[in-house]
């Protein structure tokens, strides 16, 4: 189907007059003496001046770029309606589409890196529930100034690392996490973890903390040195997707209660593996539905971790909150 300039602009505008609609949640004291979302974008893709911003909107810069859409279900726990009150987990079965990615914006970047990324759209009958997860617990930054820095400087090199370890502990702390983490034979024995908080209705109509938790049913499989150099670039979505067309892979959701003495607010902080988890459900990666073209373009999409079902709200995170309207400035920039 062919589109008219004019037609493509009206497009565009409602697009952008939807999804922003979703911003009227996030208060506005959220972003106040922080750095602007277009700033936080232009840090992640790399673009700090007009000139860099405008070539990157050219060849439609984005985080993320290595990645791949799948597909399967989502089946929550018998007992998860005693532990909450999440109409949404009602339901017996749930279409997931999936996209796995690594993280930066060369679509080229090798697979041989430790990161590994998950995110998830699970579409019910009336309600959805977005996830946007990592295989690591951590984050480096604890708000939008110290992420703005964070992007900045990593894209300077050694140099750039150097500092952060030398002036930003949350920096520095996650690095040494990252650099004892090796690369995961799958992304399919890969463990993900949601390093922001939400707040969970419970059946006595209260609220507790919690982050969310993906294990790997197949266990984890880390890669020696060895192995690792036998690999290819470019091995991770042919071996996920070989993988399920004879055995699915799949993950059991947890949600990690926070107490009272966590802070919830900061990503930053791992709370200890003493903290009770609730199986949420079970994750089931097959590629039932890859042919659809919503599975095929998932990745022209937003997966949006504030689009939640009733008895889910976001924590006051900044940035958690600042997720949507970064993913929406960098989704406009590239359409």
């Amino acid at each position: 189907m062919q589109f008219t300039n004019k037609r493509l602009t009206k497009i565009n505008q409602l697009i952008q007059a939807i999804i922003y609609s979703s911003l009227a949640l996030i208060p506005i004291s959220t972003f106040a003496a922080e750095k602007s979302i277009p700033e936080l974008v232009d840090a992640v893709n790399g673009t700090l001046d007009s000139a860099s911003r405008e070539a990157g909107k050219k060849v439609k810069l984005r985080n993320h770029a290595k990645g791949f859409c799948t597909s399967g279900t989502f089946t929550p726990a018998a007992d998860i309606k005693n532990q909450f009150n999440i109409p949404f987990l009602d339901q017996q079965q749930i279409n997931v589409t999936a996209r796995f990615s690594l993280g930066g914006t060369n679509p080229h970047a090798s697979d041989k890196g430790s990161g590994r990324f998950m995110s998830l759209k699970i579409d019910g009958d009336q309600e959805s529930l977005n996830f946007v997860t990592s295989n690591a617990q951590v984050f480096f930054a604890k708000n939008l100034e110290d992420f703005f820095i964070f992007q900045t400087k990593v894209k300077q090199g050694a140099q750039g690392k150097q500092w952060l370890i030398d002036n930003k502990p949350d920096a520095k702390t996650f690095f040494e996490y990252v650099s004892q983490r090796s690369p995961s034979a799958s992304y399919a024995n890969s463990r993900y973890f949601g390093v922001n908080s939400f707040l969970f209705n419970t059946p006595d109509n209260a609220q507790v903390a919690g982050r969310w938790i993906f294990e790997p049913v197949a266990g984890s499989a880390p890669l020696s040195k060895p192995q690792l150099d036998e690999k290819t670039d470019d091995f991770l979505q042919n071996e996920l997707l070989n993988r399920i067309d004879n055995t699915p892979a799949i993950w059991d959701l947890y949600i990690k209660l926070a107490k009272d003495t966590d802070k919830i607010n900061d990503p930053t902080i791992v709370w200890p593996e003493s903290r009770q988890r609730v199986l949420v459900g079970q994750v089931i990666i097959n590629g039932e539905r890859d042919a659809e073209t919503s599975v095929q373009q998932c990745d022209k999409s937003i997966f949006n971790p504030l689009l939640l079902p009733n008895g889910i709200t976001p924590s006051a995170d900044p940035i958690l909150n600042a997720r949507t309207p970064a993913y929406i400035e960098s989704f406009v920039r590239r359409f």
